[in-house]
């Protein structure tokens, strides 16, 4: 059988399956510790950068677009994050984990040390560097470069990739 698909085509579809497996992996690592990948993300944010206000998390997550709300509002709720007033300003608040964000947050990163092992066992290091720039490239010029450069995944000149 001839094959009438495109590299460009099978590229997609081989990110879009990569993504959907990785995803199902990490989600069936965090069960365990009853959290899902965007609140895992949110509290390995916070735990790196907090206090921060809901702007500036928004700005630096990958798993949710737009204002982050309704999921820190979950997470308030679950008394894994607390909302915080500023001492200058009453109105303006910021948010920080709580003692048991900062639990949660533990058993995250062995989540995750799980997740890279599995990916390590597949890929040598210079196949990883190399599919990392491969995307970078490709992610420099969407909509989530920005968040992408704050938490320093990609860098903002394409020489930087090459």
């Amino acid at each position: 059988m001839e094959n009438k698909f495109k590299e460009a085509e099978k590229f997609r579809y081989l990110i879009l399956a990569s993504q959907r497996q990785g995803n199902r992996i990490y989600k069936d690592l965090l069960f365990e510790i009853g959290v899902t990948p965007s609140k895992a993300e949110v509290i390995s944010i916070l735990m790196k950068y907090q206090p921060m206000s809901l702007k500036e998390l928004g700005a630096m997550l990958i798993c949710e677009s737009g204002s982050p709300s309704r999921l820190v509002e979950r997470m308030v709720k679950d008394k894994l994050v607390e909302r915080v007033k500023e001492k200058n300003d009453s109105r303006f608040v910021r948010l920080q984990l709580t003692s048991l964000g900062i639990d949660k947050y533990k058993l995250i990163v062995k989540a995750e040390n799980q997740m890279y092992k599995i990916l390590e066992e597949v890929y040598t290091e210079d196949e990883l560097q190399l599919a990392n720039q491969v995307l970078s490239r490709f992610l420099l010029e969407s909509p989530l470069s920005s968040n992408l450069i704050k938490r320093g995944y990609i860098h903002k000149s394409r020489d930087n990739m090459k």
